[in-house]
C-alpha cells in the first residue's frame, strides 16, 4: 500500500516517495526522534526473524562508502538518505573517464573490503546499488540481497530459480557463475560483480549479454568478456589483466579479496604508463605531419589519464605514516609453543600454544580466541584471502575457517611430521616437514600429497621446508637444510618435477626466509634482516639492513612473520648462543652455574656424574651441527673433544666413562667413538650412507648402543641397536628394534638392561613407553619382548632412568619444559608405573640431564634461569618505513 506524505510509520514521517525496489516502495522520511532525513524501504510483507537478525548484523557496518542501515522495523528498513545518482543509468550510460572510473573503483573496493572483513557479503552489487554523491561513492543494500527474492524493477532481470544445489537470487546480469549454479556466494562473488561494474564504467557496455535469461546465463558461465582495448584503445595494458582476473569463472582464480584487487589496480596505475603509451600508438611507415600530431595527442592523453590514476592511488599528501610499535600479551594460562603468523591482510595474528592449539586475535581487538578443534596444531599458515588457516597435526595437514567451523583434514604424508606451508591463489598448498624430507604439494580441496622436490644425499640434504610463494603463484622459495656448504634458500616451481627443481642457491643461510612485497626477510644470527629481492629473476638486489634484533629462534626459523599489509610480528627470546649451563634441584631452584654463557645444547652426564659432554652449535642456532666438549665439574674446565664442526648428535658415554659415541659426517651417516680424554683418533662404529643417526644410550655391560634414525622412507624415525662385541667394522650388523608407521626415538636402556624406554607419537602426540629388551631374541639377535607400557600421561619425550631403575625422568608439555618423574617397578615380566609427577617447569626446552640419584638437573638455560614462556609478541605497523630510514 502506497504511503502518502505526512503518514507515519512508527517514529518516521513520510515526506515523499522516491522510488521502488525489489523489496517494495522507497520513501524519503524524517526521523521525528533525531530530526534527521532517512530513506525508508517498506516491504510488501513482514520480515522474517532471520532477515531482521541479518539486517542488524549489516547495521554494524560503519564506512564512508557504505550506506548506513539505522533501524529495522517489522516490515521496513531505515537507511541513511543518500543524495546522489546511480553510478550508471539509462540517462548516464557511460563510459566514464578513466581517472573517474578508477577513483570510483578504489572506493567500491574499500567498501567491499570493510564489509568482507566482518563476514558480510553484498551478493547483489550492481550500478543501481552504487550511488555517486558529492562526497563520493555510496554502496546500498549491503548484505541484504539474498533475502530479496521478489521481482525487481524494469531494468532488472531478477529471478529465483530452483537448481540442483540451491536457489539463485540477485540481478542476473551482475551475478557470478557460482551464484547462477546455486552455490554459496562469498567475497569472491562480490569481486566478480565488481569486475562487471568496472567493465561497464570503462566501456559503457555490459560484458555479458543475451536475448533471454537462458542465453544470458550461458554467456556468463561460458563466454569471455570482449577485451577492453577493442572498445577503448587507450586502455592501459595492465588494467586488462586486473579486470580479467576479477572475471575469472573459477572463484579460486580471481582476486581473493577486495584489498588484493585494489593493490593490483594501484600497482597497474603506477607501473604501466610507458607500456600503455607505446601500445596506444600503432606503428606506421612515413607518417604524415598530421598523423604524427594525432599520435602525439593520443599519447599525451594516455599519459594524463595514467598520471591521474597514479595520483589517485598514491598516498594522500600528508606526512609519512609513522612506524607504530606495541606488544600483544599472550592469553592467560597459555604457553607460547613454536609458531606465530600474520594474515596476508595484516589484520589477524595467530600463534600456537602448547596443548590448546591455535589462538587468533584481530590486532584492533582486545581478546584472543581459541580455535576449537586445533589441539596439537603446529606450523600455521594462511590462505591468500586471510579466511582460512592451514596447519599440521603430526603427519596430517589440515585447514580451518577462522570465522568458525570444524577443521578439515586435507591429507597426510607417509612419514615424518608436517611443517609450515604456503598457499597460492590457485589453491595449491606447498609444505615441508619439521623432521625432514622433501617439499610436498596438495590441493586446498584435499587429496594425496605429491613430492615436489627431491632429497639430494650427495649434498647432505636433511629436509626441505619453510616455503614462500612469489607473486606469480607458481614459483616459491624454500630452505634446503643439510651440509653447511649446500644449506640455503633455493627456488622451486609447482609445475616442475622433483628432479627439475633448481639447484642454484639464492642465499647461504641455515634458517628459513620469507618473501613479502619485493623484500626477502631472513635471519643473521638472532637479527632479522631485509634485502630487496627481484621475484621475477629470483635474485637478491642491494644490501641487507637490520629490521629487528634479539629474535627467538626455534628449530630452523626465527620466530617472526611479515604481512603484505605492512605488519611485522616477532618474539624475542633466549638464543642458543646465550645459554648458561645451570644446576637445578628437583623443585626447580637454581643451585649453581658452570662455565660461561655460550651455545651449549645437547647434554649428557658421565655415569659417575663428575663429568659431562655437551654439543655446542657452530652456527649459534641450537638445531645446527657443531662440536663436542667435555666438562670437568670439579676443576671447572671444558675441553674440546671433536674438531669437525659437523657433529650431529650429543655425546653418549660408555658405561665405564672412558669413551664417548656420537654421529657426524655427511648428513650424520656415521657413528663414531672417541676416548673421553681426547687422546687418539676417532673410531668408526657404523657407517650407513643416506641414513641419519642419533645415538642415545649405551648399555651398562658395554655390549649395545641404542640409536634412532630419521627420515626412513616409509616409517619415519625408527629404533635400532648396534651390537659392539667382536668383529671389525662391517661385521657388526645393526638390528631394527622398532620401525612402525609412527615415529619412535630417544630410547634409553634401564640400568639392568631388561627394559627400553622410548618416545613414540602413535597416540597422536609424543608419549613415553617402556618395552622389554632381550639381548638374544629367537633369532639370536637383540629384540624387544612382548608387552608395552605407557608411563607418561599428557605427553612426554627424552626419557632417562635413575641409577637404581626405580624412576624415569622425561620432558612433557608445555613445549617440553616440564620436567617429570614417574615411579616404576618391574615384577618378573610385568611392569608397573605410578602417576607421573611434575617436578618443575624449566626455563627452556633445551638440553638437559639428571644425576644418577635423581636429585640434580643440569640444563642449558637462559642466564638467571628465567622462563620466556610468557614473553609478549612484538608488533610493528608500517614496516616498509623501517627500510626507507636505513
Amino acid at each position: 500500500m502506497e504511503l502518502k506524505p505526512g503518514a507515519k510509520l512508527g517514529p518516521y514521517e513520510i515526506i515523499e516517495p522516491i522510488g521502488a525496489g525489489g523489496m517494495g516502495e522507497v520513501y524519503k522520511a524524517r526521523d521525528s526522534r533525531l530530526d534527521r532525513i532517512v530513506a525508508l524501504k517498506v516491504s510488501k510483507a513482514e520480515f522474517t526473524e532471520r532477515f531482521s537478525r541479518e539486517a542488524r548484523t549489516v547495521a554494524q557496518l560503519n564506512h564512508a562508502n557504505i550506506c548506513t542501515l539505522h533501524d529495522v522495523g517489522p516490515n521496513y528498513l531505515v537507511m541513511e538518505f543518500v543524495d546522489g545518482v546511480p553510478l550508471v543509468s539509462p540517462s548516464n550510460p557511460g563510459p566514464l573517464p578513466l581517472e573517474k572510473a578508477l577513483e570510483y573503483a578504489g572506493q567500491i573496493l574499500d567498501a567491499l573490503d570493510a564489509a568482507h572483513r566482518k563476514g558480510i557479503i553484498h551478493r547483489d552489487l550492481k550500478p543501481a546499488n552504487i550511488h555517486v554523491t558529492k562526497q563520493g561513492i555510496k554502496l546500498l543494500d549491503f548484505g541484504l540481497a539474498k533475502q530479496q527474492l521478489s521481482a525487481l524493477g524494469p531494468d532488472d532481470i531478477t529471478r529465483a530459480a530452483a537448481t540442483a544445489e540451491g536457489t539463485i537470487s540477485g540481478t542476473l546480469q551482475y551475478m557470478s557463475p557460482e551464484q547462477l549454479e546455486g552455490k554459496q556466494a562469498d567475497a569472491r562473488s562480490d569481486i566478480f560483480a565488481f569486475g562487471l561494474v568496472l567493465y561497464e564504467m570503462l566501456t559503457g557496455q555490459r560484458p555479458f549479454t543475451g536475448g533471454s535469461q537462458a542465453s544470458l546465463i550461458a554467456s556468463i558461465l561460458k563466454e569471455q568478456a570482449r577485451p577492453l582495448r577493442e572498445l577503448q584503445p587507450l586502455t592501459p595494458h595492465g588494467l586488462e589483466a586486473v579486470l580479467q582476473t576479477c572475471l575469472e569463472k573459477d572463484p579460486d582464480k580471481r582476486w581473493q579479496s577486495a584489498r588484493e584487487a585494489k593493490h593490483a589496480l594501484g600497482w597497474m596505475a603506477r607501473q604501466t604508463a610507458p607500456a600503455a603509451v607505446i601500445e596506444s600508438v600503432p606503428p606506421v611507415v612515413a607518417p604524415s605531419k598530421t598523423l604524427r600530431l594525432w599520435q602525439s595527442a593520443a599519447a599525451l592523453l594516455a599519459l594524463v589519464a595514467l598520471g591521474l590514476a597514479g595520483w589517485m592511488f598514491r598516498p594522500k599528501a600528508e606526512p609519512p605514516a609513522p612506524v607504530t610499535r606495541f606488544q600483544v600479551p599472550l592469553p592467560e594460562n597459555t604457553t607460547f609453543d613454536t609458531y606465530l603468523s600474520l594474515s596476508p591482510d595484516g589484520r589477524k595474528l595467530v600463534f600456537t600454544a602448547t596443548q590448546s592449539g591455535l589462538w587468533i586475535r584481530d590486532l584492533d581487538a582486545l581478546e584472543w580466541r581459541n580455535l576449537a578443534g586445533t589441539e596439537g596444531a603446529q606450523s600455521p599458515f594462511w590462505s591468500p584471502d586471510s579466511r582460512f588457516l592451514g596447519f599440521s597435526v603430526q603427519n596430517q595437514i589440515k585447514k580451518i575457517d577462522v570465522a568458525g567451523g570444524p577443521a578439515q583434514t586435507l591429507g597426510a604424508i607417509p612419514s615424518g611430521v608436517v611443517g609450515t606451508g604456503a598457499w597460492n591463489r590457485d589453491g595449491v598448498i606447498v609444505f615441508g616437514g619439521r623432521t625432514g624430507g622433501p617439499m610436498w604439494k596438495i590441493s586446498q580441496a584435499g587429496g594425496i600429497p605429491i613430492a615436489l622436490t627431491a632429497m639430494d644425499s650427495a649434498r647432505g640434504d636433511r629436509l626441505h621446508a619453510l616455503a614462500t610463494f612469489m607473486p606469480d603463484g607458481k614459483h616459491f622459495i624454500y630452505l634446503r637444510f643439510g651440509s653447511p656448504e649446500a644449506s640455503g634458500i633455493y627456488a622451486g616451481s609447482v609445475d616442475a618435477k622433483p628432479e627439475q627443481q633448481s639447484r642454484e642457491r639464492i642465499l647461504a643461510v641455515r634458517l628459513g626466509a620469507s618473501y613479502v612485497n619485493g623484500t626477502l626477510f631472513f635471519m643473521r644470527e638472532n637479527t632479522l634482516m631485509a634485502q630487496p629481492f627481484d621475484a621475477g629473476r629470483l635474485q637478491l638486489r642491494g644490501d641487507p639492513v637490520p629490521v629487528a634484533e634479539r629474535l627467538a629462534i626455534v628449530g630452523l626459523t626465527g620466530v617472526f612473520s611479515v604481512s603484505p599489509g605492512g605488519a611485522l610480528a616477532y618474539r624475542t627470546g633466549t638464543q642458543s648462543a646465550n645459554y648458561q649451563l645451570t644446576w637445578f634441584d628437583r623443585q626447580g631452584k637454581i643451585l649453581s652455574t658452570f662455565g660461561q654463557v655460550g651455545a651449549d645444547q645437547a647434554i649428557m652426564l658421565s655415569p659417575d656424574g663428575t663429568r659431562g659432554v655437551v654439543r655446542t652449535s657452530t652456527g649459534g642456532t641450537g638445531g645446527g651441527p657443531g662440536d663436542l666438549w667435555t666438562l670437568d665439574f670439579a676443576r671447572g674446565v671444558r675441553t674440546r673433544l671433536t674438531f669437525r664442526q659437523s657433529t650431529g648428535s650429543g655425546g653418549v658415554w660408555s658405561p665405564d666413562g672412558s669413551r664417548i659415541a656420537f654421529s657426524a659426517g655427511n648428513i650424520f651417516d656415521t657413528v663414531y667413538e672417541k676416548a673421553a680424554s681426547g687422546a687418539g683418533d676417532e673410531k668408526e662404529l657404523l657407517k650407513e650412507p643416506g641414513k641419519i643417526h642419533f645415538p642415545t644410550s649405551w648399555s651398562r655391560d658395554g655390549r649395545f648402543l641404542l640409536y634412532h634414525i630419521i627420515l626412513a622412507p616409509k616409517t619415519g624415525s625408527d629404533l635400532w641397536v648396534l651390537p659392539l662385541e667382536g668383529g671389525a667394522l662391517g661385521a657388526r650388523k645393526p638390528v631394527l628394534l622398532l620401525g612402525t608407521e609412527f615415529n619412535e626415538l630417544n630410547a634409553s636402556f634401564s640400568p639392568d638392561m631388561r627394559w627400553v624406554a622410548y618416545a613414540s607419537n602413535e597416540s597422536g602426540r609424543l608419549e613415553v613407553y617402556v618395552r622389554p629388551f632381550v639381548a638374544a631374541g629367537p633369532s639370536g639377535a637383540p629384540a624387544l619382548g612382548e608387552g608395552k607400557w605407557q608411563v607418561s600421561r599428557d605427553g612426554g619425550d627424552r626419557p632417562k632412568w635413575s641409577a637404581d631403575g626405580k624412576q624415569i625422568f622425561f620432558d612433557a608439555p608445555p613445549n617440553g619444559t616440564a620436567k617429570m618423574a614417574v615411579d616404576v617397578k618391574a615384577n618378573g615380566a610385568a611392569f608397573e608405573a605410578a602417576i607421573p609427577q611434575r617436578l618443575f617447569l624449566s626455563p627452556t626446552d633445551g638440553g638437559w640431564d639428571v644425576t644418577a640419584d635423581g636429585k640434580r638437573f643440569l640444563l642449558a638455560a637462559p642466564p638467571g634461569g628465567q622462563t620466556t614462556a610468557q614473553v609478549p609478541i612484538n608488533v610493528v605497523l608500517n614496516w616498509p618505513a623501517l627500510l626507507q630510514n636505513k
